[in-house]
């Protein structure tokens, strides 16, 4: 890919390949710091004059965009995302739109520098892509996500309360500013504005809101909340606590079925559904209050939180798909989640069972299967997928998730599962992230608050026992 990129820009600059190639090689940060500091821009429009005439990032960008484990930490999130209609500001070579339009969304590049829009364009047409160019965000309506990367701190102070609002402005209700921002390193780049300590108010002065995940959302209308309870019995007490504390919106609806089928309830819940979220909450599990703003701030069509195995090995229910022979074989995910929860030992270590984690978009794990218990689904899902949505085939008590996980794999739609928002799972005793994490270090008699390598969970988190069949479907 780097190859092909230095190619293209030797065909635009006219040169050969080969100085095309040592340029890039031959460029170091130094020279645009050095500009700056020869230029010492102070005004809005010195600033903005220094990236309009900049053309020393044709060269920096390449290697930041095809061989940086930074840059691609950065952006990986937003891989998420397809059939989105989405904005990118300070879209240098293209890079980045490229890669979003090939994963099905529909982008527009924003940059003010002539050259690097030039460069950009015969990429985009190279590959036949009709991304639409723009030097700002005039006329620009109903963006489901503007992206900002390494952008922001390139934005003289004054400017920056408009740019917000225009941003704001420039999103549809519920549409969300990403932004990784490098407020820091001024010794390296001396360009670099440091917005950090009043970024977020700023953009909260213009009508976005901070969620716990980092996103700056655009408040919009929405027809809220639907809880779903399948209940066998009367409602525990773990659960009735979970469901009192729980932070839910104003108009939030509760729907409990009692004393029928897993599957059968769980359809009868869909079919009574009014709002735009339904969230499921087993009857033997606990929630920490803030669960549901948390998997509500990620703004993906479906999302579980993490519980475990009761009874039994408290695998975590975070499954991939192997293959179907009789019967569909799963194989939980609890490598990815232990490796993040160790991370957090110390916090873990007196905490409550139901807990949340910070957590970024990162961290989400995408699966193949996920439990029911604690899952959080936009109602365009069950709208994509034929009633009955669950169903239970061979008498298999928990068939129901995965087979209701096919179809929504099926219908289009990608399955995450947030590491940071853990509950309890009650058997005799409530079951939980200690007990998940002593057994996945079994070498340490009581929970293993050690760090936790990759060989010494390897071998229970990777046995048969971990294995899943499942014939629903």
């Amino acid at each position: 890919m780097l190859s092909q990129v230095i190619q293209e820009l030797a065909r635009f600059l006219g040169i050969t390949v080969e100085e095309a190639k040592q340029r890039v090689e031959e460029y170091n940060v130094g020279i645009a710091a050095q500009k700056w500091v020869n230029e010492n821009p102070k005004t809005v429009k010195q600033v903005t004059n220094f990236y309009q005439d900049a053309d020393h990032y044709l060269y920096e960008l390449i290697p930041w965009n095809y061989i940086s484990d930074e840059f691609n930490r950065k952006v990986s999130p937003l891989f998420f995302y397809h059939n989105k209609k989405i904005l990118e500001l300070g879209a240098g070579i293209g890079s980045l739109c490229i890669a979003l339009e090939y994963a099905g969304n529909q982008t527009t590049y924003c940059d003010i520098s002539d050259r690097l829009s030039a460069f950009a364009l015969q990429r985009f047409q190279d590959r036949s892509f009709n991304i639409p160019i723009v030097k700002d965000l005039t006329g620009l309506r109903d963006f489901d996500i503007v992206v900002g990367i390494d952008f922001f701190e390139h934005i003289h102070p004054d400017a920056l309360p408009k740019l917000l609002k225009e941003i704001a402005a420039v999103l549809k209700d519920d549409g969300f500013l990403y932004h990784r921002s490098n407020w820091k390193q001024q010794d390296i780049f001396p360009m670099h504005f440091d917005h950090s300590p009043y970024f977020n108010k700023l953009a909260k002065d213009a009508g976005l809101n901070l969620r716990e995940n980092g996103d700056l959302v655009k408040s919009g209308e929405s027809q809220g909340i639907q809880i779903g309870m399948p209940i066998r019995g009367d409602m525990g007490d773990h659960l009735f606590y979970s469901f009192l504390g729980l932070k839910k919106p104003l108009g939030t609806k509760l729907t409990k079925i009692k004393d029928v089928d897993i599957g059968l309830a769980r359809n009868e819940i869909v079919r009574s559904l009014e709002k735009d979220w339904l969230f499921f909450m087993d009857s033997d599990q606990t929630f920490h209050p803030e669960t549901l703003n948390r998997l509500l701030s990620w703004g993906l069509p479906i999302v579980s939180g993490v519980y475990f195995k009761s009874p039994g090995e408290p695998i975590p229910h975070v499954y991939k798909y192997v293959y179907q022979d009789e019967s569909h074989l799963y194989i939980s995910k609890a490598k990815e989640v232990a490796i993040y929860l160790e991370r957090y030992k110390d916090e873990l270590k007196d905490a409550p069972l139901a807990t949340i984690l910070p957590a970024r978009r990162e961290d989400l794990i995408e699966c193949d299967g996920v439990g029911c218990g604690c899952l959080l689904i936009h109602r365009r899902v069950f709208e994509a997928i034929e009633d009955p949505w669950f169903v239970c085939k061979n008498n298999l008590h928990m068939g129901e998730d995965f087979d209701f996980c096919r179809k929504v794999q099926t219908a289009g739609f990608k399955i995450y599962a947030d590491p940071g928002v853990l509950c309890g799972h009650e058997q005799r005793d409530l079951v939980g992230h200690k007990h998940f994490m002593c057994w996945a270090d079994p070498e340490h008699n009581e929970y293993p608050w050690e760090e936790i390598t990759h060989s010494e969970i390897s071998g229970p988190i990777t046995n048969s026992t971990h294995k899943t069949t499942n014939t629903g479907g």
